[in-house]
């Protein structure tokens, strides 16, 4: 287990870095931090079984790429902590 996240949910996590993310089954994560909440599209695969994330989707769109790049890995370590498998887009 990483020592940078815990749960705090069952599709939540919250970072010793001061973020936390929770991972929608429907479609969706949500990073949040100090300066809001920005949704990032996803959709879950079944063979074989993981979450595809889209980078410049949500919340991305309006950032510069690498603040975007910055939070899209840390969704990414969030969720694969989480148990799941994640691909981007």
């Amino acid at each position: 287990m990483s020592a940078e996240f815990r749960s705090i949910g069952p599709n939540s996590a919250a970072s010793n870095k001061g973020f936390t993310v929770t991972w929608r089954p429907s479609g969706g994560v949500d990073y949040t931090d100090a300066g809001g909440t920005v949704r990032i599209d996803s959709e879950v695969l079944a063979k074989p079984p993981r979450i595809l994330v889209y980078p410049k989707s949500g919340g991305l769109r309006t950032m510069d790429d690498a603040r975007a790049e910055e939070i899209l890995k840390d969704v990414i370590r969030a969720v694969e902590y989480l148990g799941h498998q994640v691909e981007r887009w």
